[in-house]
């Protein structure tokens, strides 16, 4: 599953993350996604410790 992650202070960017959550993707779409994330070795949280008490995290 894919979840756009708003984060804008402009109408038409919201319009623009809302209707991502509508993107149908294939199987062989999300295990292209899945290998790249392998690859690009994404690890650990968005911000540091404060960062994320402050998002309720």
């Amino acid at each position: 599953m894919v979840v756009p992650i708003p984060g804008t202070r402009r109408i038409d960017r919201v319009d623009e993350n809302v209707a991502a959550a509508a993107v149908a993707l294939s199987a062989d779409d999300v295990a292209d996604l899945n290998g790249l994330v392998e690859r690009m070795g994404v690890a650990g949280e968005r911000y540091g410790e404060a960062g994320m008490r402050a998002v309720g995290l």
